[in-house]
């Protein structure tokens, strides 16, 4: 599996957790579900945009000069 793919699955179990809490907890306040999305969506979008891809092995980087 990628890792943009992980990221984006991890991403969307943790909103998805967060809106599970909200309906679990049977919020009907409009502040509290705006709390909720704000507390779902900036740390996946954070996370999304702060989790940078790996390095190179140094063996990847001498296969990847000995292909060119």
């Amino acid at each position: 599996m990628q890792l943009q793919n992980v990221k984006v699955a991890v991403a969307l179990a943790y909103v998805f957790l967060i809106v599970a809490a909200g309906i679990v907890t049977r919020t009907t306040s409009p502040a509290v579900w705006t709390a909720l999305a704000a507390f779902a969506l900036l740390p996946a979008a954070a996370m999304l945009t702060l989790w940078n891809d790996p390095s190179p092995t140094l063996s990847e980087s001498i296969s990847a000069a000995r292909r060119r």
